[in-house]
């Protein structure tokens, strides 16, 4: 797994780990694949997930918290960019944390009727009915100490991105607001509800990396840079993946990468 930032100890900032890469990957028999990205910024005092991921990724959450000497129960805050299953479904299994959801995102998600797309009605529901562990948030709002909400609208009226400076490089975790590199290259942006407030979004988290030489973390893609006004991935893009072809043969590798 991929760590985009090591603080080297130094007091007051965060380590980022990478516990699930995101894959821009798109299937018209099955659905959305759902690969979104989940990080985790770690002090040694709050731990902090961003997003929390489709329910596939349970096992992959504990493996990855395992592999830092953590559980579930160590996670002190998840902060949810938007009300879409891939990002929101495992908020549960963290029962020592502080969920915090957009306020006005919450509200537009409690309005919309049942099987609406994309959006788990009995997630929704949850967050609302309780009262303790979850918390509002609003665009420009310090949510925890060195963690900043972005106003980043398209995708849905009211996502949001968060950006922390306490890191060995400036970190802005853009979720559905940019997805991959080619939506941070080009400002084409597929499965948005405003095509125009996308535009603008893109527009000001790239200004953003330039201002403060950050890197970007999009909602389902690795780690993205500025390089000479250039968008380029920080690393190789892979997806693993098996498939049995026929009746006899074995498992065979059909990795996209």
């Amino acid at each position: 797994m991929q760590t985009a930032a090591s603080t080297g100890g130094v007091p007051g900032q965060y380590t980022a780990h990478s516990l699930v890469e995101g894959f821009p990957g798109k299937s018209a028999s099955h659905g959305a694949f759902g690969w979104s990205s989940l990080w985790l910024l770690d002090d040694g005092t709050r731990r902090v997930l961003i997003d929390a991921g489709q329910p596939a990724y349970i096992p992959l959450i504990h493996a990855g918290l395992e592999r830092l000497g953590l559980t579930p129960g160590d996670v002190t805050d998840v902060l949810l960019t938007h009300m879409h299953w891939d990002h929101v479904s495992n908020f549960t299994m963290f029962e020592n944390a502080v969920t915090w959801v957009g306020e006005d995102e919450l509200a537009w998600a409690a309005e919309q009727p049942a099987g609406t797309k994309f959006i788990p009605d009995l997630h929704v529901q949850e967050l609302m009915r309780r009262t303790d562990g979850v918390e509002r948030m609003r665009p420009g709002q310090e949510i925890i100490p060195g963690i900043h909400a972005v106003e980043s609208a398209g995708h849905t009226p009211h996502h949001l991105a968060f950006f922390t400076e306490r890191t060995e490089q400036p970190l802005v975790f853009a979720g559905d607001s940019v997805k991959n590199v080619h939506e941070l290259a080009t400002s084409r942006v597929d499965s948005t509800m405003d095509d125009d407030a996308s535009v603008r979004t893109i527009d000001r988290l790239r200004s953003l990396m330039r201002d403060t030489a950050g890197l970007l973390l999009p909602g389902h893609d690795v780690g993205l840079a500025l390089d000479g006004g250039e968008v380029r991935r920080v690393r190789e893009q892979r997806a693993q993946i098996s498939f049995f072809a026929d009746a006899l043969s074995d498992e065979t590798d059909r990795s996209i990468g």
